[in-house]
């Protein structure tokens, strides 16, 4: 306001003297009317100045924004998203060094992630002091600035920083640091190191936070990426391990077939070539006998094989539904395992494929119990809640380690509790574990009723 009401007045005066007629004091006037000129012109050349300097702080942050937006935009992972935002804010703002910190979600301290500086800057000791050292929130200026959300821009002399003599050594005039935010909440912050702290205004420390926002966002995006990543990778390592498992399943059966049901079944051709001998000799004494021991050996053969059909697909399942063959369930588990159990069921009779799936999952988990649990009472619970059936089998067994047991590292060894929760996924379910060393286990699914429903029969199979 003062310098536009000065260069106005300068004006008028300039005006007047180049109108005002020749008189006695023409060399007064003309002095006067000179300085309003030199005046005049210094006022529009400052303003010029300003203009320039205000058009080209205008054009910088429009750089930073476009930098960091376009760094941002090409990166996927959490260390890219890193990299290239620090790139970014370094080039387009001139900076020495910039180092990223997040807050771990686990305990709440805010640890490195990475840096970037300058070619002619060694931050070497910097970074490896800064790869060992955590903040908590409101512990030093960092701490500081993750507690209030808001940027700060402040010189190194003069402030207690929690790491003075080191943050002096690099020789910078300050420290602009940004905090980062996802969905209003303060994830980490970025410290910016520049030579020019005076040159820091609040547009700048405004833009710095809306990039602190971007980088929320983005941060955001690359931990979605990378849990669909492990995902799909987890998936990728149950289905080959399903299939491992069929494959192996199959030799098993092929197996028993052969070592258990066919040997059963010559027992009994060759208890029958006995009665067939007994009687050509007409020897009644041995007729009988035979016969007993062919009829046993055949029974024998039909039980072994009857198993067999169980394991493949139970007939109490089709026949009499969930209930009747989560107790056959049971009370084979409980007889070798030699645990009580008690089994509460309100569930009725559901789609084949949906009745298929909840007994497969169960039947995992009641195995989990009876070659693992060395538990004294298994509890069942077999119920509808809504449009969903709800399975929850507790033990009061030794119990374990639920993070090491869902390491993909040692997933062979646990791989009943992987496929029960891939088999839930596929459905559109839900799986809850709670366990603890020393502490039993509970399994809770949650089936929604239309996930899985009956294959359509074609027209040219009814046909």
């Amino acid at each position: 306001m003062g310098t536009a009401t000065l260069s106005l007045a300068a004006t008028v005066a300039v005006v007047i003297g180049a109108l005002a007629p020749v008189s006695r004091y023409y060399w007064i006037e003309a002095a006067v009317w000179a300085a309003a000129v030199i005046t005049t012109g210094s006022i529009a050349a400052v303003a010029a100045a300003r203009i320039y300097d205000q058009r080209m702080r205008a054009e910088r942050l429009v750089r930073l924004q476009s930098a960091v937006g376009r760094a941002l935009a090409s990166a996927s992972t959490l260390e890219e998203t890193t990299n290239a935002m620090l790139r970014a804010l370094g080039d387009s703002l001139d900076l020495g060094l910039a180092v990223a910190w997040r807050a771990d979600p686990r305990d709440q301290r805010l640890r490195y992630v990475g840096s970037w500086a300058a070619p002619q800057v060694n931050a070497e000791a910097f970074r490896a002091n800064s790869e060992v050292i955590e903040f908590e929130r409101g512990q030093g200026v960092l701490g500081g600035v993750w507690e209030r959300g808001t940027a700060l821009a402040t010189p190194i002399d003069g402030v207690e920083f929690r790491r003075q003599e080191l943050l002096e050594s690099l020789g910078f005039a300050g420290i602009v640091f940004a905090p980062i935010v996802r969905e209003g909440v303060v994830t980490g912050v970025v410290e910016c190191f520049t030579d020019d702290i005076q040159g820091v205004d609040q547009a700048l420390l405004d833009v710095i936070e809306q990039i602190g926002g971007q980088l929320g966002v983005a941060y955001e995006r690359a931990e979605r990426v990378r849990e669909l990543e492990e995902e799909e990778e987890r998936r990728r390592h149950v289905l080959g391990a399903l299939l491992r498992a069929e494959e192996d399943a199959k030799a098993q059966l092929a197996s028993d077939l052969h070592d258990d049901t066919i040997q059963v079944m010559v027992a009994a051709q060759l208890a029958l070539d006995r009665l067939e001998r007994a009687m050509a000799n007409g020897d009644p004494a041995k007729t009988l006998p035979a016969v007993v021991s062919a009829r046993q050996t055949i029974h024998a053969a039909t039980e072994r094989a009857r198993h067999v059909m169980f394991q493949l697909r139970p007939q109490v399942l089709t026949e009499r539904g969930l209930e009747a063959a989560v107790r056959g369930l049971l009370e084979d588990a409980a007889a070798d395992a030699g645990f009580r159990f008690e089994l509460t069921s309100t569930v009725e009779r559901y789609p084949r494929p949906l009745e298929n799936l909840c007994y497969r999952v169960l039947q995992e988990a009641i195995t989990n119990v009876r070659k693992h649990a060395r538990a004294r009472m298994v509890s069942v619970i077999l119920k509808q809640h809504a449009d969903a059936i709800v399975c929850e089998v507790s033990d009061d067994g030794v119990g374990f380690d639920l993070d090491d047991a869902l390491d993909r590292d040692r997933m062979r060894l646990h791989l009943g509790l992987e496929s029960m929760r891939e088999r839930v996924s596929v459905a559109g379910g839900s799986l809850d574990i709670r366990t603890a060393p020393g502490r039993g286990a509970t399994f809770t699914f949650v089936f929604p009723i239309r996930a899985v429903a009956e294959p359509r029969q074609s027209r040219v199979a009814a046909i």
